[in-house]
This record gives C-alpha cells, structure tokens and sequence, in this order.
C-alpha cells in the first residue's frame, strides 16, 4: 500500500495548479483514463515446455508530464499508472513425489493489482514540423499475483482441492529508445515511439504451502516496448505494447532437502489509452 499511497502523491503533485501552470517547466501534462490492457502471463519448464498460462483484462488509469529541462530540447517524461483486474489461468498443480497428484491440470482466476512509474531524459531534435527524440531512462513495476483457490481431478479421477497463493513482485528496469512526432496542424499530432528494457533487479516474495514465504530474484532478459497514438486538441488516444522476459532464479532452500524458483517467465501486455491533455 505504501507504492500506492507514493504514487498517489506524485499524480496530484503533478496535477496541481503551481506544478502545471504556464510560467513553470512543464511542457505538457496528461491524465491517463481509462488504459484497457489484454495481459498475458507464461512460466515455463527448464527443458522448455510451457507450464501454465494466464490471460485477461486489465484495467488502469495514471498519468504523464513532460518537462522542459533546457531550450525545449533536454526533456524529461514522467509516467505513473495503477492498474488490476481478474485474468483466468490454465496451468498445473506442482510437482509432487505422490504421480497420482503431480501435474495434475487446473483451471482457476488471478487477480493482478499493480503500480508502475517511469522516467526518461531525452534530447528533442525539431526538424521543421517532425521532432525526433533519443530518451534513455528507468522503470519500477510493482505487482500483487494472486491465485485463487480450484479444485482438479488427481489421476485416479477423484476431485483435488488447490490451495491460492499470493505473490508480491517488484521490478526495476532500464528503457532505452527513441520518440518522434509530426505536427500536421495545430490541433493534429502524430507521434510514436519504441524501444528495449533490461529488468536489472527482479523480486518474487511467494507464498510456500504449509505456511511461510521464499524470495526468489527471477534473471533479467531484454524485452521490447513501442507506443503510437494521435493528439487532437486535448485528445490523445494511444496503442501500445510492453514485454517482459524473466529467466530462470536460482533454487532457494526452504528446509527438508527442498527448494523454490521462479520458472523462465514472459509477460507480453496490448494496451488502449484514453488520455486528456492540459
């Protein structure tokens, strides 16, 4: 709750009167709603063979700033979003020495609930109506995962109850990229932009069942992001994408000769944003 209550701050401090009026450096600010995202989720066996699946709608709202830093060139973007929803998931139980359990698959529902904020520093280059702009920067991407209690069918066709368990993930990545638009008149914007991001710290603070938690530190692997979109007057709907590649984390022990990991993980969202421009 402390990520949403810090995010909180930050969206009124920006959209405050003082913080966005004419005569301070801010270019632009906007208020993101509503973002519609079809989000996937994938985990996978070390041999390669996907272990489960989980797809859905999820819904968000946040906002931007650009800040100019130096003659309308040095620019700074600020972003901030929450987002949730209930994804359905296809997967299997875990592994277990007993086969009539093991693997046995499953059905059941997520619910995602989540927060993210970036910022990226670019150089702007206006080329008569078309400006292009080189931007590296920073992401951090916090999310609850949690799976909601099912049932199964073991081996012998007899019904299996499945626990739910919760995982709490953070993430902070690195965004690397370039931006251009084109002004086609006064009231009309054209843009899009484009990029890769390397997830340098990973966190997965995950639910063991019979009690306790295990941190696991997923790898980090480079995934791609882009976004294109039109302003008109102070309308600007957008299209975009976002990946996330996780490798395999290192087993962590939890007693009795046994230990955790988070599985090779890819995440890919489609995005729809609404978003009203002052």
């Amino acid at each position: 709750m402390k990520n949403v209550k810090l995010l909180t701050v930050i969206m009124l401090f920006l959209a405050s009167p003082a913080f966005a009026g004419q005569s301070g450096p801010v270019e632009e600010w906007s208020i993101l709603f509503p973002s519609f995202q079809y989000f996937s989720w994938e985990e996978f066996k070390p041999s390669g063979p996907r272990i489960l699946k989980e797809e859905g709608l999820l819904v968000g709202a946040g906002g931007t700033a650009r800040l100019n830093l130096y003659d309308k060139k040095l620019m700074l973007k600020l972003k901030g979003e929450l987002f949730g929803g209930e994804v359905h998931y296809n997967g299997h139980t875990q592994t277990d020495p007993n086969p009539v359990i093991s693997e046995r698959p499953v059905k059941t529902d997520v619910i995602y609930f989540g927060t993210k904020a970036e910022s990226d520093l670019g150089w702007r280059s206006p080329i008569g109506s078309v400006a292009i702009e080189p931007f590296a920067g920073l992401g951090y991407r916090w999310w609850l995962r949690s799976l909601q209690s099912s049932t199964a069918l073991d081996a012998n066709g007899n019904l299996l109850n499945v626990g739910g368990s919760d995982e709490v993930w953070m993430s902070f990545y690195s965004r690397f990229g370039a931006r251009a638009s084109w002004t086609a008149t006064k009231d009309l914007t054209l843009f899009a932009e484009g990029g890769g991001k390397y997830p340098f710290y990973n966190e997965n603070r995950a639910d063991i069942p019979g009690g306790g938690t295990a941190t696991v530190r997923p790898g980090s692997e480079w995934s791609a992001f882009g976004e294109i979109g039109v302003t008109y007057k102070m309308f600007r709907p957008t299209l975009y994408y976002e990946g996330f590649r996780f490798s395999q984390s290192s087993v962590v022990p939890i007693g009795n000769n046994t230990g955790v990991f988070q599985p090779k993980s890819d995440s890919d969202i489609f995005g729809f944003n609404l978003n009203w421009v002052f």
